[in-house]
């Protein structure tokens, strides 16, 4: 339909009334349809160029009538277009009210009678409006603002404010019995219409308002049409605390308690179905450990090793591509991952664009709701597992599940390799347990069927042979410097991981000394390492592990794991030296003899001087014993009563010693 050239109240741009927005008139009462449709008719009859007479015949409405509801249904909506049919439905309110009466209130009354006195009064103060906009949204120029202030503390310093302007008790709202409590808070909650984002941030924080843009009724760039059309990649925290026993070549055994350790997982969008996950040893996941999940879902592990096998599952397999092989090196179309820094890595962006071609989606960082999938998978697994061991830490500090959880590790001896398998496990259930997202089928039966099908969309789309076969591309990247002397002919070589790297090219190529090479080493296995001259870009080829290491086949992560704590635990049971204490031995005997010598030298003195009284009282004794010899004994007889030297006198001669 096209309005006439004298119909100026109708736009061009909103010529075709078809397309105006209507209200449902199936759920209309017979009251509003018999007022309605008269008002809808005389609008059409208007913008088809009929004259008034006629729209007033047969609409009974008048023609000043009829221009008051065509403006109305040019006026704009609360959808950002016009209000078109909708405005003519009875009673609708197309924008606020406007109180133009002054407010006449008895003292003590409830706020009846009072529609519209708030927006009445900041039209005759703006100041105490923008001062409430700014004091609840947080915004303004005050240097320090109080968070989140609530309703009661602002309608507090509302009424403050308007008693410096001069309101007394018979003014509103001081009139009434809540003094506008109720106004005010309608009116600080109707700020959201404005400016969501902003309520938002001020009044429930920066993840509700990060929130915001889920459920906006758009849809999605991505829609999820087929099979492996998008992929989810992200990284969760283990909630449960672990040993982690390196166990080395040689027997040695490392223990090491870990609180905190994360996962990454990689799901298909379409079915949510787990197609790689690797196990982060680190604080923060780093851009190998996303490399990592990406070639857990693309490489299928090797026979000799145990990196991808679980005890706790029937055959011992746990990803798709163990238990359909045709789908080893299966490409995607997009991958979606957050924006952290690990993730932002060029390194990570390049191998991943570079080896599967996909585009990748950075969505906003700390935004789980983007990637809801995988989150559900990580707390669906959580639940069924991780929180169920006596070495959880629950949903968090109150959780009753927790109890010691570091000691319950070490006590019970739960190893990495326990919780691997835990997770592992449930992986392995999750993949094959139907779900209603799925019409009750399993992800990996889905995936099955889906391959069958030809109607599906899904198909078989392998990466190229090259780039299954070069293994630079999802490899681990170091610029090193070669290492060698000429002057003591050391031949050239290079470090990495505390293992020496070299061949035949390397070690004779003395001019490479103190050059830089990259160096490309398999994460899964450190004995296979390429090196190039950063600078020429010749290709040294294949590097040599350590003599004494060949034949350790370990992954990047768990070599630089095996460093760090053989390095800790040497610093631990660093103790003195075998010559130090031999020294301080040494020197400890030596002052004892020292103080032996001294002690002697004054016990010699000390027995001289004893020996020389000892002597003298021998020599008094034996005198004294030979005199007793030579005198007669006394006659018995009575004692006497006398002097203690009283004695008779000799009946001879006096006797003498020297006789």
């Amino acid at each position: 339909m096209s309005v006439p050239r004298n119909r100026a109240l109708i736009p061009a741009a909103f010529a075709d009334l078809s397309q105006w927005p209507a209200p449902d008139e199936d759920v209309l009462n017979e009251e509003i349809l018999r007022i309605y449709r008269p008002r809808k008719l005389a609008v059409a009859m208007y913008a088809d160029g009929v004259a008034h007479e006629q729209i007033t015949a047969a609409t009974a409405i008048p023609r000043q009538k009829i221009f008051y509801l065509v403006s109305r249904c040019m006026a704009g909506g609360e959808d950002g277009t016009i209000a078109g049919f909708r405005a003519l439905v009875p009673w609708k309110r197309m924008r606020g009210y406007e109180r133009r009466a002054p407010v006449v209130h008895e003292l003590g009354e409830g706020s009846g009678g009072c529609a519209g006195a708030l927006s009445q009064l900041f039209a005759r103060f703006p100041e105490v409006e923008l001062h409430i906009r700014n004091r609840f949204l947080g915004t303004g120029e005050r240097s320090v603002r109080v968070v989140r202030i609530s309703y009661a503390e602002l309608h507090g310093e509302f009424l403050d404010q308007l008693r410096s302007l001069g309101f007394t008790s018979e003014d509103w709202p001081f009139s009434t019995k809540n003094c506008g409590y109720k106004s005010l808070r309608q009116f600080c909650i109707g700020l959201l219409s404005e400016n969501a984002t902003r309520w938002f941030s001020a009044r429930c924080g920066e993840e509700a308002a990060r929130r915001h843009g889920v459920g906006s009724g758009r849809r999605s760039l991505f829609p999820q049409l087929r099979g492996y059309g998008a992929c989810q990649l992200d990284f969760h925290k283990v909630d449960a605390a672990s040993v982690l026993i390196l166990e080395t070549e040689d027997g040695g055994r490392l223990p090491v308690p870990l609180a905190r350790w994360h996962i990454g997982f990689l799901i298909e969008e379409r079915w949510n179905l787990v197609l790689g996950a690797f196990v982060a040893l680190e604080g923060n996941p780093s851009g190998d450990s996303v490399l990592e999940v990406v070639e857990s879902a693309l490489r299928p592990p090797a026979e000799e090793s145990n990196a991808a096998t679980c005890p706790l599952t029937v055959d011992g397999k746990v990803f798709p591509i163990q238990i359909m092989p045709e789908i080893a090196f299966q490409g995607f179309g997009v991958l979606k991952m957050d924006n952290a820094w690990s993730n932002a890595a060029t390194e990570v962006v390049d191998n991943i664009i570079r080896t599967l071609g996909c585009a990748i989606n950075f969505g906003p960082v700390k935004a789980w709701w983007r990637r809801h999938p995988v989150e559900r998978i990580f707390g669906k697994l959580s639940e069924r597992g991780l929180k169920r061991l006596p070495s959880t830490f629950g949903s968090g500090p109150k959780d009753t599940r927790r109890n010691k959880p570091v000691e319950q590790a070490v006590k019970f001896e739960i190893t990495i390799r326990d919780l691997i398998d835990v997770i592992y496990a449930c992986i392995r259930e999750h993949n094959e347990e139907g779900n209603e997202g799925n019409n009750f089928s399993s992800p990996i039966g889905a995936l099955q069927h889906g391959l069958i099908r030809s109607d599906s969309g899904v198909f078989l789309q392998p990466l190229p042979i090259p780039a299954q076969q070069d293994l630079k591309l999802l490899s681990h990247v170091e610029v090193v410097k070669v290492c060698g002397s000429r002057k003591n002919n050391i031949r050239p070589h290079v470090t990495l991981g505390r293992w020496k790297y070299t061949n035949a090219a390397l070690a004779n190529a003395y001019d490479l000394i103190d050059r830089q090479l990259i160096v490309y080493c398999d994460r899964r296995d450190v004995q296979v390492a390429n090196a190039t001259v950063l600078e020429t870009g010749e290709q040294l080829g294949a590097l040599q592990a350590p003599a004494n290491k060949q034949g350790h086949h370990i992954s990047w992560r768990n070599r630089a794991l095996m460093n760090q704590a053989g390095l800790s635990q040497r610093l631990h049971e660093n103790s003195t030296s075998v010559a130090a204490r031999w020294c301080d031995g040494k020197a400890d005997e030596l002052r004892e003899r020292s103080k032996l010598a001294q002690n002697a030298k004054r016990a010699s003195k000390e027995a001289l001087a004893l020996s020389k009284v000892q002597a003298d009282q021998k020599r008094i004794g034996d005198k004294a014993a030979l005199g007793d010899s030579l005198i007669p004994s006394p006659p018995s007889i009575s004692p006497k009563t006398g002097s203690f030297f009283d004695f008779e006198a000799p009946k001879t001669g006096p006797t003498f010693l020297g006789d």
